[in-house]
């Protein structure tokens, strides 16, 4: 057998099996890329994401501070080079997250998946608390459902 066959052979069953593969439902994707704490992990759902997909990005910080919002191109993240971590955010740290709370709803023939997590956080030695709910919204893509934007809110109010 050449090389050219042994490739041809390998396509031919990892296609087959990933025909026949259970398609994750909303909840499992969304459950799968909230719990990608790294970049390794994240890059591992990129097959989960639309080619065109967004993510959104709210920062509310109340006491009259206006919100800051920041809306990308997940595909152009995904391409780029390692980007550092704002000096800002250096010493940032989570001290305790829960287990997300989901709900799911379909409107218009969308499917929305929303998971609301509690955090505590240290910043630069002051404790405090922050709520972070992430709105994913699915659509069908090549026999599956993928990500077709993610609105992640840091609630810090």
């Amino acid at each position: 057998m050449t090389p050219v066959q042994a490739t041809l052979i390998g396509v031919a069953i990892a296609s087959a099996l990933a025909l026949t593969a259970q398609a994750e439902t909303p909840e499992e994707i969304s459950a799968r890329v909230l719990a990608a704490q790294d970049e390794d992990s994240l890059l591992a759902t990129w097959e989960i994401w639309h080619p065109k997909a967004t993510h959104r990005i709210v920062l509310k910080y109340g006491a009259g501070q206006e919100d800051d919002v920041f809306t990308y191109r997940v595909g152009d993240v995904a391409a780029a080079t390692d980007a550092e971590l704002p000096k800002e955010l250096a010493d940032y740290k989570e001290t305790k997250r829960s287990t997300p709370r989901m709900t799911t709803r379909t409107e218009d023939e969308v499917h929305h998946v929303t998971a609301v997590t509690d955090v505590e956080y240290d910043w630069q030695g002051y404790a405090g608390k922050m709520r972070q709910t992430d709105e994913f919204a699915f659509e069908p893509y090549l026999g599956g459902m993928v990500v077709r934007s993610l609105t992640t809110t840091y609630d810090y109010r």
